[in-house]
């Protein structure tokens, strides 16, 4: 279990869990919570019209247990170069890893 002090509110996460944990293998989002349990991270998107991020529709709580990797951005306030560059790729790379598809492929 990492330190909860490396995880903090705002952080900008992708988070990747043990093969069924939940329906998905990989969470993008803002932390919103986080401790002895787990983290609670908000799920968002990056809006291409607005040029911003978009979504804090929905949470999901990940308990430290199913977690396996956690790639996070440690800036203040969340980034294009984050959430669609990096993370979007890596979410690519785990489903790849696993020998899925993701969404935007199998448009």
């Amino acid at each position: 279990m990492p330190k909860i002090q490396a995880i903090q509110p705002g952080y900008c996460v992708a988070v990747h869990l043990l093969p069924e944990s939940a329906p998905e293998d990989c969470y993008i989002g803002i932390v919103h919570a986080a401790d002895d349990f787990g983290i609670l991270v908000n799920l968002v998107h990056w809006d291409e019209k607005l040029d911003m991020v978009g979504g804090y529709t929905e949470s999901i709580f990940l308990p430290w247990m199913n977690i396996n990797t956690i790639l996070v951005s440690t800036e203040p306030t969340p980034t294009r170069r984050f959430l669609v560059d990096r993370a979007g790729k890596w979410k690519t790379q785990i489903a790849a890893m696993y020998g899925k598809e993701t969404s935007a492929k199998k448009k």
